[in-house]
């Protein structure tokens, strides 16, 4: 569908594995250990609430951010093709169930700025429509 080149291909997995775990640590993990209450705040919902809140983004975080560095890894040739396959299928699901699950959050769980978060979802889930496109050779095993 999408006339990349392998290197394209490359460079927008690598974009979303860097996109997702330095979001998983730099956001994510880091509000929970060190900025927690203030974070609670910021959002509008209880601490016990955010604390449950970053424990899922962690997990929806790494998700799609492995799956993108198998995906390169695939098309470096490092790691076997099926691999890659599943690493594109990973990325792809992962970077949905988080737009979706940020839509979910922003709707019916945050105070704070919900129009603001409900575009972080519509976001992501779109990065999880194009990985499925871009990623589409190694899904066919056809690099």
């Amino acid at each position: 569908m999408f006339n990349m080149t392998k290197r394209s291909r490359m460079i927008y997995f690598g974009v979303i594995a860097f996109l997702m775990i330095s979001e998983l640590i730099t956001a994510n993990i880091y509000s929970l250990f060190f900025a927690l209450e203030k974070t609670a705040e910021l959002m509008g919902v209880p601490v016990d609430e955010e604390r449950i809140r970053l424990v899922i983004l962690i997990f929806l975080d790494a998700i799609p951010g492995l799956g993108a560095v198998l995906a390169v890894r695939a098309y470096r040739g490092n790691i076997s093709l099926e691999l890659g396959r599943k690493g594109v299928i990973i990325t792809t699901i992962g970077l949905l169930a988080y737009g979706l699950y940020q839509l979910w959050a922003a709707t019916f769980l945050l105070g704070f700025m919900p129009t603001f978060h409900q575009g972080v979802g519509i976001f992501y889930a779109s990065l999880g429509v194009i990985s499925w496109f871009v990623g589409e050779d190694m899904r066919k095993k056809q690099l």
